[in-house]
Formats: C-alpha cells, sequence, structure tokens
C-alpha cells in the first residue's frame, strides 16, 4: 500500500526541496463563487469528515459529521484561509487549530497544527466527497516548515 503514494510523496518532497512552488490562484482554490473542499482527518479524528466552504474573501466555514452515519458533529465553524503559490493554510476562529498545505490540483494536503504543534496530517478533495485515504508519509507542511 505505502507504494502507491510514492510518487506522490517525493514530488512533493522534490517541490519542497528544489523550492519550486506550482502557482494556485485564489480563484482556483476558492472559486470565483467559492469551492467546497472535502476533509479527513486520519490521525485525530478518523471517523469523520469535514466540508469546507471556501469564499473567494478568504472566508471559509466548516461543517463535520460522522463518516458512517452522516450525523453532524459540531456547529459550524468558521476561519480564514490564505494562499501563498501552492501552499495553502486555514485558521480557525476561536480555536487554535491551523491547517497548512499543498494545493496540487484538485488536492490538498498537509499538516494540521494545533496551538503550533503537529497535531495530525491531513487531506482534502475539492467537492463534496472525501478523498478515500491520506498518505501515510510526513506531512507536507512539516517538510516545508512553518512559517
Amino acid at each position: 500500500m505505502a507504494g502507491r503514494f510514492f510518487p506522490l510523496t517525493m514530488w512533493l518532497a522534490l517541490l519542497c526541496c528544489l523550492q519550486v512552488n506550482p502557482v494556485v490562484s485564489r480563484d482556483a482554490a476558492a472559486g470565483a463563487d467559492g469551492v467546497v473542499w472535502t476533509a479527513i482527518i486520519p490521525d485525530a479524528f478518523p471517523r469523520y469528515v469535514y466540508t469546507w466552504r471556501m469564499s473567494p474573501n478568504g472566508s471559509y466555514r466548516e461543517d463535520g459529521r460522522d463518516a458512517a452515519s452522516g450525523r453532524p458533529i459540531q456547529a459550524t465553524l468558521s476561519g480564514h484561509w490564505s494562499l501563498d503559490g501552492a501552499r495553502m493554510m486555514l485558521r480557525q476562529e476561536g480555536y487554535p487549530f491551523v491547517f497548512d498545505g499543498v494545493v496540487v490540483s484538485d488536492t490538498y494536503a498537509g499538516t494540521l497544527y494545533l496551538n503550533d504543534r503537529s497535531f495530525s496530517r491531513f487531506c482534502a478533495a475539492k467537492g463534496e466527497k472525501p478523498p478515500e485515504r491520506c498518505g501515510s508519509g510526513a506531512g507536507v507542511a512539516m517538510m516545508q516548515g512553518r512559517k
């Protein structure tokens, strides 16, 4: 199974080592009318699926649900997102969570931080369907180092 993720992991490692940053526009990350990203956080919250509704103004709203039952697990949270090249960060309002990762095509993957400490890896897919799994390698943001 680990072999299936090796090419993506190697490609992301090369991006970090070579200081190559694919250019991702704000419209590509959030769309002119907004975009939905659906995420899983396998190390910290393996039973849940999260939906981020991104607005082009840099805000987002997050809903979480139980993957098996579809029942909500939290009230809608909000936050702000920023984009620097391919690197996207989401910061929740009122909670010390920061999602720090890289957008490649229709995927977003990296490290979830809690109080500035690595808490879990995460991955997200554009649209309403969550990714089936996240790679098992080191988080993208951990390889890059946080700013």
